[in-house]
């Protein structure tokens, strides 16, 4: 089953256009890696599926669990379940790390609801119980990844669109950061992954999309071979 298609998706930014016609289905469960040259127009698509940009043509068609969402807005995405985390963490930096959390769920407008939720992705994500009283500029780059990562789980996403996940990483966050998303792939969250760092990312990957100056490969590339030779 489908849980998230694209069509006919073309958009930019002023009268610069980035993506042309791009295609593409994604079914639940899945783990996808979106694969590309700097500007090929990964971040931008995702920013087009989460209505940070409007689509350029009629027919571009954005499809969720069979609902047409192209028109709605971000805060309407939310709570259908599809949760973005940019590359460039959006993190409060003068609050602690509890504070965050409680604004990442403020639409909940439920004191009960949000504890709960709070707890139960400390318990997955453990490391930020110890940090929890401390402001955000104070943490480290693989805590902050793991904070903007709660954040967004805290909203319970059906669809986690994810760019940059290990970028700037150390190789011991790196490796806890993919445990991190292996679970979340087993609780059967799809997940769509913009990363350059594509060997790290290939086990837990079920297909890989690859974008070229705007445009979507029509290739297979299932091979770290395939992805270098494509990248070209």
């Amino acid at each position: 089953m489908n849980i998230l298609s694209v069509g006919h998706i073309n958009t930019g930014y002023d009268k610069k256009q980035v993506l042309f016609d791009i295609n593409f289905d994604i079914k639940q469960g899945e783990c996808v890696l979106l694969v590309g040259s700097n500007g090929s127009g990964k971040s931008t698509l995702f920013k087009a599926i989460y209505r940070n940009l409007d689509l350029w043509n009629k027919n571009g068609k954005i499809i969720y669990n069979d609902e047409d969402i192209s028109k709605l807005k971000t805060h309407q995405l939310i709570k259908k379940g599809i949760v973005y985390i940019p590359q460039k963490d959006e993190l409060f930096e003068d609050l602690t790390v509890l504070e965050n959390l409680e604004l990442s769920i403020l639409h909940l407008n439920n004191k009960k609801d949000t504890k709960l939720r709070i707890k139960t992705v400390l318990e997955q994500i453990p490391t930020l119980k110890q940090e929890l009283e401390q402001e955000v500029n104070n943490l480290s780059g693989g805590e902050r990844k793991l904070l903007s990562l709660a954040m967004a789980l805290l909203n319970q996403p059906k669809v986690l669109l994810y760019d940059e996940p290990l970028s700037g990483l150390s190789n011991e966050n790196i490796k806890s950061l993919i445990v991190y998303l292996k679970e979340i792939k087993e609780q059967e969250t799809t997940l769509v992954l913009v990363e350059h760092r594509i060997k790290e990312l290939l086990p837990l990957t079920d297909r890989v999309i690859g974008l070229k100056l705007g445009q979507q490969n029509k290739q297979e590339l299932n091979t770290i071979e395939s992805i270098k030779t494509f990248l070209i």
